[in-house]
């Protein structure tokens, strides 16, 4: 897709693009690459900085959903797929089933690769659980709601929002839609590198350097797929339920294979 002409309508605010005191412009690519800086370092300090910061991930969590009535015009919304359009009963099963499937696959791969070593982010995703904590005070059914609710409905609306709608669009319009989708998907996964490959422990940094890139080159994988529900429907709402679906089965793998 070629860039926007000029004179076409923005889907950002026209507040946001022009830089104060200046005739001169930021490009909708620029922005979101500028939110994306800031929500990330806001999910980074939270996870892994002190524990009076765990508050900022619910709200860069709730800045995500935000995002769209603070940057974008009723017709950016449309363009990003906030919309009914899309929503039928044989998109949401494709993408229900299609987001499960992702979440599967990167489950097993985890395990067919790592096994029990630390390098299998399955592990990590289980410790950051803390199942063990939990499954002390209440049982294994409430213990997973606890964990699994979150996952479907904070994260996947917010990051859609961000990655699916924001970058997606943004990139779509001055260069193509495969590079967008190359772009959303690589900072998709950076934005989950915390997950597995990245810790802090009392000597500092520590990085998983071949896992934690697979993590994420799979993890761009698992967001290509979300792309695709997006834009084979026009509706971000079909990504959401691709993400939501994805989260879920990852969870539910863990979980189940990690109870006992």
């Amino acid at each position: 897709m070629s860039p926007e002409a000029p004179n076409q309508p923005s889907f950002l605010r026209p507040s946001l693009s022009r830089v104060p005191w200046s005739r001169f412009t930021v490009a909708p690519w620029l922005l979101s690459l500028g939110v994306l800086a800031i929500l990330a370092a806001a999910r980074y300090y939270a996870v892994l900085g002190p524990p009076r910061a765990r508050i900022l991930f619910l709200l860069h969590c709730l800045v995500m959903w935000a995002l769209p009535f603070i940057l974008l015009t009723p017709l950016g919304r449309r363009k990003i797929g906030l919309s009914k359009k899309g929503n039928t009963a044989p998109a949401l099963a494709f993408s229900a089933l299609a987001g499960a499937g992702c979440g599967l696959a990167v489950f097993a791969i985890g395990m067919a690769l790592y096994g029990a070593s630390p390098d299998n982010w399955n592990l990590s995703i289980r410790d950051s659980f803390r199942m063990s904590e939990m499954l002390a005070v209440m049982p294994p059914a409430a213990a997973f709601a606890v964990i699994a609710l979150p996952a479907l409905i904070l994260t996947p609306i917010g990051e859609e929002i961000l990655f699916r709608g924001l970058i997606q669009q943004a990139f779509t319009s001055r260069w193509n839609a495969t590079l967008a989708t190359l772009v959303n998907g690589l900072s998709f996964g950076l934005m989950h590198l915390h997950v597995h490959g990245l810790w802090q422990d009392a000597a500092g940094f520590h990085l998983r350097i071949v896992s934690g890139t697979l993590m994420v080159l799979l993890l761009a994988g698992a967001s290509a797929v979300f792309t695709l529900c997006r834009l084979r429907t026009g509706s971000l709402w079909m990504a959401m339920i691709a993400h939501a679906a994805c989260n879920l089965a990852m969870i539910a793998a863990v979980f189940f294979h990690y109870l006992h």
